[in-house]
């Protein structure tokens, strides 16, 4: 978050952006202190993951062929969500059924991650922890 828009952000708040920004990096930053030797490679390893996957998706973001997959791939989700919705709202004389193990239980995940918002929920996890990182790199 750039330093204009972070100083906006805590004026509207009241000053409660920096107050959980700052209780957002004592914690990651107790939690990385806590970890051993081993536990802090395995931690800086997952970073390293989370990078290199961001960079490939940052990368193949703008070919077509990835965005076809993506459709692909979510399309049969959607489909079923739409179904499921279409006789939920007005019944009809064929009944939807669930999908089979284990789609079943990851349906939601991949409609959540088809609209980001599973990469938003790790984005600020990611952010977090390189905040910590960061810190316990300067003591």
């Amino acid at each position: 978050m750039g330093s204009l828009a972070r100083a906006v952000l805590n004026w509207v708040s009241g000053g409660l952006l920096d107050k959980l920004l700052g209780f957002v990096e004592r914690r990651e930053a107790q939690k990385l202190a806590a970890l051993n030797s081993e536990q802090q490679r395995a931690h800086e390893d997952r970073l390293s993951a989370r990078a290199a996957a961001k960079d490939i998706r940052l990368a193949t973001a703008g070919f077509w062929e990835m965005r076809l997959l993506t459709f692909l791939i979510a399309l049969p989700f959607l489909v079923h969500l739409w179904l499921v919705a279409w006789d939920t709202y007005w019944p009809q004389p064929w009944t939807v059924e669930k999908l089979p193990p284990p789609f079943d239980e990851w349906e939601g995940a991949i409609l959540l991650s088809f609209f980001g918002v599973s990469v938003v929920g790790s984005g600020i996890k990611a952010v977090a922890g390189a905040i910590a990182y960061r810190d316990v790199g300067r003591r």
